[in-house]
């Protein structure tokens, strides 16, 4: 249930309604009444759209079911590989560590 309350548009600075929403705007000068938050938003959702983008395989809004699936699965893999070479290096350092360690 949302709660209609009033707050103080940052641009014309008259009284309007705000739902508390990212993107609720003034009834006289029709700016954003949270402006920041709203950039903010937006430019999250932009960085996760170029992250997905960075990805080898690139899912596009035309690819078939079966095509997603694939492409889904090697992006996957890949960051697994990644993953694991990065748990591999850390085990060898730290094993290298143990061992200069050990009085011999």
């Amino acid at each position: 249930m949302t709660q209609i309350r009033e707050i103080k548009c940052p641009h014309c600075k008259e009284w309007t309604l705000w739902n508390g929403d990212i993107d609720d705007r003034c009834l006289y000068c029709d700016g954003f009444l949270e402006p920041k938050r709203f950039s903010r938003e937006v430019e999250k959702k932009i960085r996760g759209q170029v992250q997905k983008e960075n990805d080898y395989f690139f899912i596009k809004p035309g690819d078939s079911e079966f095509k997603r699936t694939i492409k889904t699965f090697f992006n996957n893999l890949r960051w697994l590989a990644y993953y694991l070479q990065i748990t591999f290096f850390v085990f060898i350092t730290l094993l290298l560590l143990l061992l200069s360690l050990l009085p011999g």
